[in-house]
């Protein structure tokens, strides 16, 4: 453990803005405190010792506090130097501030305990010690920490020795009952770090699924999940949509037979990862993506916290999609100009049209085409050149512009 303490200082001494020495000062003035970097940076500081990987740069840093995690953060905005932005967002409710430095983010807790009354509530929490605050995380490798004021490694939960052994390991045997968003978490780092979950892991979250999803009741026709619950689950999503692969993340949970965390009518083939490329390299709602065709809408749209453009887009979605389909004759000979007409006609949005196309619908690349082309192109004359030509102002100027526009849309297709 030895080797892994005095390693771990060395990187954590190379912190930018002189991090590290802030914080042994803030100590120094504060000895009833204790102060720990965890998490993350740590955890991909063990991998990249262990495991010889170089490609490994940890970014966001965690610490946590037996004191005041606002009083710290004051502290270091106090007395950091040469620096373009320094900003504090406190969050009253867990004791937590989050810390932007340039383009460094540093999240700051006062250690807690959290308790769950039941499945999936959001945790009643208080104060605590940095071991017992380790309790609460998620895998046994996120739960590692240094702490400064020793040069000590907590590690209550082998969370090195999985590191050695490249397994993903809950912390114990309601980690998934209490916060179902975990599950997502152990396959985002198995797939991000190439890691296992643990036999023992992946029974816990197969039984905790098979009475998924968790609902309380109706309200108003409205499906009622335990508060917290959309939202941690929405939030994780579009963490690994930024930061992780969601392709190898969604086959993770279907080979681990979890996939009804997210929607359960999910088939994880080739079309389905196609699609998701297509979605992501046009810029599109990936989460619209996994719930575009699902048999349960309105369990989904509660359970994703999807908001209600969004709804109209996949109802939109379903919609035409059924209309191409079954009208194909209709839509063969449409010109370039007939399918710009049909899509800004219909109000059709550029999301949906995204659906479409990475749903790959029989006239996808005419749809792409728009997207990407005739949707941008104009008439050559306005309708101040028009009334120059004596054009009277009405509706037949919008109708001239319209014309001429289709025109250039179809000169346009035909080069």
């Amino acid at each position: 453990m030895e080797k892994y303490e005095l390693y771990l200082y060395k990187e954590l001494l190379n912190i930018p803005f002189n991090l590290y020495d802030l914080i042994y000062r803030y100590f120094e003035l504060n000895k009833n405190v204790k102060i720990a970097f965890v998490g993350g940076y740590i955890r991909d500081l063990l991998i990249k010792k262990i495991h010889n990987l170089s490609q490994i740069n940890p970014i966001d840093l965690d610490i946590v506090i037996e004191g005041s995690a606002i009083s710290l953060a004051k502290f270091i905005k106090r007395n950091i130097k040469d620096v373009n932005i320094c900003l504090i967002k406190e969050f009253e409710l867990y004791n937590t501030v989050e810390l932007h430095i340039n383009n460094l983010k540093i999240d700051i807790a006062s250690a807690r305990e959290e308790f769950y009354e039941a499945p999936g509530l959001n945790p009643i929490v208080k104060k605590s010690i940095i071991s017992k605050d380790l309790k609460r995380r998620d895998i046994s490798i996120n739960a590692i920490a240094f702490e400064i004021t020793k040069r000590e490694i907590y590690d209550l939960f082998e969370g090195i020795n999985h590191i050695k052994k490249r397994e993903i390991h809950l912390l114990h045997k309601n980690s998934i009952r209490d916060d179902p968003s975990r599950l997502l978490r152990c396959a985002k780092y198995s797939s991000r770090l190439n890691f296992e979950i643990t036999r023992s892991s992946l029974v816990q979250a197969q039984q905790m699924i098979n009475s998924w999803p968790w609902i309380y009741g109706l309200e108003k026709n409205r499906y009622i999940f335990p508060p917290g619950i959309s939202i941690r689950i929405r939030m994780e999503l579009s963490e690994i949509i930024k930061f992780d692969n969601l392709c190898k993340v969604i086959s993770k949970l279907h080979s681990w037979q979890v996939i009804a965390l997210l929607n359960k009518d999910i088939d994880v083939n080739y079309k389905f990862k196609r699609g998701l490329h297509w979605i992501r390299k046009l810029g599109g709602n990936e989460i619209l993506y996994l719930i575009k065709d699902s048999k349960s809408n309105e369990i989904l749209y509660e359970r994703l916290f999807i908001n209600k453009k969004d709804r109209e887009i996949l109802s939109q979605y379903k919609l035409f999609k059924s209309n191409i389909e079954r009208n194909e004759k209709r839509y063969k000979y449409f010109s370039a100009s007939n399918w710009t007409a049909f899509i800004e006609d219909n109000n059709l949005d550029p999301e949906t049209i995204k659906l479409l196309i990475s749903e790959s619908i029989i006239f996808w690349r005419e749809l792409f085409r728009w997207l990407l082309i005739y949707r941008f192109i104009k008439s050559n004359k306005n309708g101040k050149t028009l009334k120059e030509e004596g054009w009277e102002e009405g509706r037949k100027i919008g109708d001239e512009i319209k014309r001429l526009r289709y025109i250039n849309i179809d000169n346009y297709s035909k080069n």
